[in-house]
């Protein structure tokens, strides 16, 4: 498998984007011209603004300064906090309040501010058309309600948090510094004031309320306390302070109850573990007694045990190390460590038996409180009735008195936070008077500007790339047609002038004739002979022995110098000494005739009528070109007809005869058939195609449409080329890029001047 080409693996293409760039880099750089020119005139019409901003911290704490205890504030709270806290100052309140401060509703700068860049274009226009429609102009205003006012100021200002603090930045922006930082300030004063007022009414409602609720529950504590003491007299329960004697005893034998039945579990559970440790018989005791606790296992003479069984079991592992598992030692230690094992199993024992008498014992006496207890309550049966209402009037007289002396704490809170009232907001910066303007910024106008020039500029560069749908390098010849590209045609200096076409062409063919008979040598000429001299060698393949190479020149549409190709291509043949005949059988627009033999008498219609092809045709005395003229009395009727008759098939056989090329100035192709008919008596034909004004899609119909007449196309001119501006629609590299090297190339030095003998010569 071929590995791929490093172009085969270009996403872009770079050299394609640099060659349109050179050939739309003037409309890029008026669109730049136009973005920048409006970023400027929007410069000059904007007015000036200002921005002034003051920075409100949102704390808490200061208002726990007054609060005996701090409540902390979660993330989840503060982010809340913040939330809210930046809505109400955009709301409506704090707007209006602003406005009453500051007494917007008169002030003529803030009701009359500097039109903006809309308001200013739209008086601009109003102007220019109040002569025909009359001029609405408005007259300043003087006063406004205090919501269009609010509504104004709510439209300017700029609330924000600052990062994830718990930071608020207000901000105004208007066309005065001394206004933005009025407002700006007052936005603070209000917000603060807001606060002030907002914890004032809340601490104002929440004292009258805890007011009243003091007064009910002091009245209602004071007659549950003699509810008790009533119902304790009625019933006789005066024992203690809330319980009978009967209680107080169940009390005691209820603790004495729980401690023996946690001392019979501590013994019983020691129990199992001894008992767990002895089912696993002797050879383990030693092991598992390491995970035992309590009285007795710790003693000294199973500790000394233990000890020892840990320094055999360690020297065990060090031998086994050092000299092997087979070592004599080994076997010594061993055994001496089962003995060890056998002595701690009968300790433990011993042990188990011990605590199976001590868990017998605590069985005992926590059966023998359980029957107290039980008695016990059977005898308090009779009194617990009274002792639940009792305890009932009790836990309502207690949970009113806590109830009162929490309210009554409140109470005395919200008195003192009256008198000393505390913000849960602070201003942190106030607000500057702005010396610069903070917009239009200048930087960012002709920075966005530029770009959308840029991007103007690429979208008609673009469309015009779109709408290029001409031949202009001869690689499309090849790519797009599939026929093989001949050379350049320049053009000529008397091309595009106000002249007529006639004067034109006369001029341009005497300045190229001049230049091909070799009185004069210039690029632009050269490079056209140069042209010519590409088309010969590849007529010259045509070439047959003892017959003449017939060849056509056609053009898709008029005007595209074709005649022109044609006259100088034969003009060049016969100037190297070739027997050429020039036919013109363009015979609506003989245009070749008129260029060559203007006085002609005679012409190729008359072939029709029995003049012999010898007595109209015209010898060109400079070149040696033969030409058989046309005249212009032709009809479109005649003119087909006559190409495809047998009179030209009969001129064609014989001139064949006896020059060595024929050159046939043909009719445009377009909708004329004329140089399709007089194809099978060609041997091919050269295309001359227009550079920059031929449509491609058009050459490319012909070509698909007519398969055997694109077959005989020999090659492709491309004519009148600006070579100045031919690089810029090639690749870097090609070779339309050094057309201009060969300028100086082309200039041939004049020969020099023959010397004059001397009279002793």
């Amino acid at each position: 498998m071929n590995a791929p080409r490093l172009a085969d693996l270009k996403f872009i293409d770079v050299d394609r984007i640099l060659s349109v760039l050179r050939r739309q880099w003037r409309v890029l750089a008026l669109g730049l011209a136009f973005g920048i020119g409006l970023g400027v005139f929007y410069l000059a019409l904007a007015p000036r603004t200002y921005v002034s901003a003051a920075q409100i911290l949102i704390d808490k704490n200061l208002r726990e300064v007054v609060s005996e205890v701090a409540q902390p504030t979660s993330a989840m709270d503060l982010e809340s906090e913040v939330l809210n806290q930046i809505e109400v100052l955009k709301s409506s309140r704090i707007a209006t309040a602003v406005a009453q401060a500051e007494n917007l509703m008169t002030d003529p700068e803030f009701l009359n501010p500097p039109p903006s860049f809309t308001r200013r274009i739209k008086g601009v226009v109003t102007g220019l058309l109040s002569p025909l429609f009359g001029s609405d102009d408005e007259p300043p205003a003087t006063q406004a309600t205090v919501e269009e006012a609010a509504g104004a100021l709510r439209a300017n200002v700029d609330v924000e948090r600052v990062g994830r603090s718990a930071v608020i930045r207000v901000a105004y922006e208007t066309t005065s510094p001394e206004l933005a930082h009025r407002i700006a300030n007052a936005y603070a004063l209000a917000f603060v004031q807001d606060q002030l007022n907002a914890d004032l009414d809340a601490t104002r409602q929440a004292t009258d309320w805890l007011q009243g609720r003091l007064t009910e529950l002091g009245a209602s504590q004071r007659q549950a306390t003699l509810d008790v003491e009533q119902f304790r007299r009625e019933s006789g329960l005066t024992i203690g302070e809330d319980q009978t004697l009967s209680n107080q005893r169940l009390e005691a034998l209820t603790s004495q109850l729980v401690l023996a039945q946690a001392e019979t579990s501590r013994v019983r559970a020691l129990s199992n573990q001894l008992q767990t440790v002895i089912d696993a018989g002797p050879e383990t005791a030693g092991d598992n007694v390491a995970m035992l606790n309590g009285p007795g296992i710790d003693g000294t003479e199973i500790a000394t045990i233990r000890t020892r069984y840990a320094s055999i079991v360690r020297r065990i592992d060090e031998v086994t190390a050092a000299y092997g598992a087979d070592h004599p030692q080994i076997a010594v230690l061993q055994a001496e460590r089962n003995a060890l094992n056998d002595q701690i199993f009968v300790q433990l024992r011993n042990l188990n038996e011990q605590y199976r008498n001590q868990l017998t014992v605590a069985e005992r006496q926590e059966n023998g409180l359980r029957e107290q207890i039980n008695a016990e309550g059977r005898a308090a049966a009779e009194t617990n009735q009274a002792q639940v209402e009792l305890t009932e009037l009790q836990q309502r007289s207690s949970a009113l008195g806590l109830l009162y002396n929490t309210y009554l704490s409140r109470y005395e809170e919200s008195i003192q936070r009256q008198s000393f009232p505390i913000p849960g907001v602070r201003i942190i910066t106030d607000p500057e008077l702005p010396r610069d303007p903070s917009g239009p910024r200048t930087l960012f106008v002709l920075a966005g500007a530029m770009i959308f020039g840029a991007f103007l500029g690429v979208g008609a560069g673009a469309v015009n790339e779109l709408r290029e749908r001409s031949f202009r390098i001869g690689s499309q010849i090849a790519n797009e047609l599939g026929l093989r590209f001949i050379g350049y045609l320049p053009r000529l200096n008397g091309a595009g002038t106000r002249r007529s076409k006639k004067a034109t062409a006369l001029q341009n063919h005497r300045y190229i004739r001049d230049q091909v008979i070799g009185r004069r040598s210039n690029a632009p000429t050269t490079a056209f002979l140069e042209t010519l001299k590409s088309a010969k060698l590849m007529v010259r393949k045509r070439h047959r022995a003892g017959r003449a190479v017939t060849i056509g020149t056609v053009s898709v549409l008029p005007g595209e110098g074709k005649t022109t190709f044609a006259v100088s291509f034969a003009e060049m043949l016969a100037v190297n000494g070739d027997k050429v005949l020039l036919i013109d059988a363009d015979l609506r627009q003989p245009a070749a005739s008129q260029l060559v033999t203007p006085d002609a008498g005679l012409g190729l219609m008359d072939l029709a009528v029995g003049v012999p092809w010898r007595q109209i045709a015209r010898t060109d005395a400079e070149t040696g070109l033969v030409i058989l003229p046309a005249t212009s009395s032709a009809t479109a009727a005649t003119s087909n007809d006559f190409l495809s008759s047998p009179v030209i098939q009969t001129l064609l056989e014989e001139v064949r005869r006896e020059f060595d090329y024929v050159v046939i100035d043909l009719p445009p192709l377009g909708p004329m058939v004329d140089a399709l008919s007089i194809q099978p008596w060609t041997d091919g034909f050269i295309l001359v195609t227009e550079w920059g004004r031929t449509p491609r899609r058009l050459v490319r119909a012909l070509v698909e449409n007519e398969p055997q007449f694109a077959d005989e196309i020999i090659g492709v001119v491309l004519n009148k080329v600006n070579f100045a501006r031919l690089g810029r629609y090639s690749d870097p590299g090609a070779a339309e890029q050094f057309v201009g090297s060969y300028d100086r190339y082309y200039q041939v030095a004049p020969a020099p001047a023959p010397r004059q003998k001397t009279p002793a010569q």
